[in-house]
């Protein structure tokens, strides 16, 4: 999906890249592979091009493996997944998305051990969780399956009691606006409605229906209000239709839930520069490129606002106004 602002997308210089992206975003799987393999592999290719070629192939081999599930066609959607995990063996969602494919086939072994190296990587993963237990006390193994279910509710609490306290804690600061986060953090939050919003707010804003996905990621913050991709693409969708106040709040809002997100901090910094916020942008790009120092896009627009010419054309603006 749109993770960057089309200014950023603009600014992209390698050609394999951005034509791989633009086949992605067509639903054109053979041709977005054929060219981000080729972007991973050039040796022109900087460091975070590589970076961005991984994660939208990676996101491509998903995408296919969705459609081939929605085909009925599983064992192309089990090959796709397994495509997806070569480039990303740590991403645990795909080693839960393979263990529910064997589940459908009935390969029990198989399916515990996806959902058992989900729960490695991420400990916290509720559903994976519920999921192996299910499994395990339907293969006769009651002590481990009633280990998985206790764990799970263990989870289930203290995703209910965590945010309660923060929410308490923001109460009695006066801070209701946090308060009322974190009360909806800690009683709202339903990951099959996070998911159905989310992802047809991200369908939506692929079709260019940008109300509409605004909308949706709208109601996907309401049930998990701390999942920063969903602020991202928020932002991204306002800055489309040039709503750039929107965009910045959504961009920090994302930054809130993960200060290392650096596509949103990118975003961040063009979306105050699309606001005339010269001085806050430079800052922002200065934090990326301090951690990634050939990132083009940044490199670009900091010399374009560092520029006397930005300087002068912007104080000849503001003596008008």
């Amino acid at each position: 999906m749109m993770r960057q602002l089309k200014s950023i997308r603009n600014l992209l210089g390698n050609y394999q890249l951005k034509s791989g992206i633009y086949h992605y975003y067509r639903g054109e799987s053979k041709q977005a592979i054929e060219y981000l393999s080729r972007a991973l592999q050039s040796t022109e290719s900087t460091e975070p091009d590589r970076r961005m070629a991984l994660y939208y192939l990676t996101q491509t081999h998903i995408a296919a493996a969705e459609r081939a599930e929605e085909a009925k066609d599983m064992a192309r959607a089990v090959e796709e997944y397994r495509q997806a995990l070569l480039l990303a063996p740590d991403y645990p969602d795909i080693h839960f998305r393979m263990g529910a494919l064997y589940g459908r086939f009935d390969m029990r072994l198989e399916a515990m051990e996806s959902y058992r190296r989900a729960i490695a990587l991420h400990p916290e993963y509720t559903e994976a969780r519920v999921q192996l237990a299910f499994l395990l006390l339907q293969n006769g193994q009651k002590d481990e399956a009633g280990g998985e279910f206790e764990a799970a509710r263990d989870l289930c609490i203290r995703s209910i009691e965590e945010p309660y306290a923060k929410a308490r804690a923001a109460l009695a600061r006066g801070e209701s606006g946090e308060a009322e986060e974190w009360m909806r953090e800690a009683f709202q939050r339903r990951p099959e409605n996070f998911s159905f919003h989310y992802r047809r707010g991200l369908r939506l804003l692929k079709e260019g229906q940008l109300e509409a996905s605004i909308e949706d990621f709208r109601q996907a913050i309401q049930f998990n209000p701390n999942f920063a991709d969903v602020h991202n693409y928020l932002g991204v969708t306002c800055g489309e239709l040039e709503r750039w106040d929107e965009a910045i709040a959504a961009f920090r809002r994302a930054l809130e839930a993960n200060s290392e997100y650096l596509v949103a901090r990118l975003n961040l910094a063009f979306a105050l520069a699309h606001a005339g916020r010269d001085r806050e942008a430079i800052e922002e790009l200065r934090t990326v490129l301090a951690r990634e120092p050939t990132n083009q896009a940044a490199m670009t627009k900091l010399e374009e606002l560092s520029s006397p010419k930005r300087e002068k054309t912007k104080a000849q603006g503001e003596s008008r106004a």
